[in-house]
């Protein structure tokens, strides 16, 4: 029994050290609410621009809703008061974990649309490590922003990552469902991905 014991023990070091070398390795499935969007209806962006306002006037130190006009302003192609919203809602989020990685989740899509990917990638680690854990959009962020950058096979380490972690990513149905409300252009790149992931291993059609 003793003998047993110590062989799990040392087997379980070993995969500690395995996914410290490789974190692609490391199962992400950890629950984040700080990764949450909001998604806008089909003719209703005037309405949500509003309500964000309005809550910012309400309270101007709400780090979400400051995030969320940033956002709106990166995509009205002002990224000067896009910087600025993501500014002010850094700072009131203060040590706030949820808060804060929040902003900084947020910022990553931002720089990402923006073409920064590497400074995308640089926000999305940081809000990893504020949260302590293996939080669940880690690694299909991480498989999008590599494979941008034409670090393919780095990418599709990260894209198994995630199919392990979630396996509906690994289905057509699955795939198409998670990337629904994506931007186009992130949509192109992570279907030209799952393209290649697909070639390299069989899936299922559901």
């Amino acid at each position: 029994m003793a003998l047993m014991a110590t062989l799990f023990l040392s087997f379980s070091l070993l995969l500690s050290d395995v996914a410290a070398a490789d974190p692609t390795a490391t199962l992400h499935a950890d629950p984040d609410p700080a990764a949450t969007y909001l998604v806008i209806p089909s003719g209703k962006r005037a309405a949500h621009r509003n309500m964000i306002n309005a809550a910012i006037q309400k309270n101007h130190r709400n780090s979400v809703a400051l995030s969320h006009r940033a956002y709106l302003f990166a995509e009205g192609d002002d990224p000067v008061r896009a910087k600025r919203d993501f500014d002010a809602a850094l700072e009131y989020a203060g040590q706030d974990p949820v808060f804060r990685r929040h902003v900084l989740w947020s910022r990553g899509w931002v720089n990402y649309d923006l073409g920064s990917v590497d400074v995308a990638l640089q926000d999305w680690t940081k809000a990893q490590q504020l949260h302590g854990g293996h939080p669940y959009w880690v690694t299909y962020t991480y498989a999008l922003g590599y494979w941008t950058m034409g670090s393919r096979e780095l990418a599709l380490r990260w894209f198994d990552a995630t199919v392990r972690a979630i396996p509906a990513w690994g289905t057509d149905a699955g795939f198409e469902q998670k990337i629904k409300y994506w931007r186009p252009h992130q949509q192109t790149q992570m279907r030209a991905l799952f393209a290649e992931w697909r070639s390299r291993h069989p899936i299922t059609a559901g």
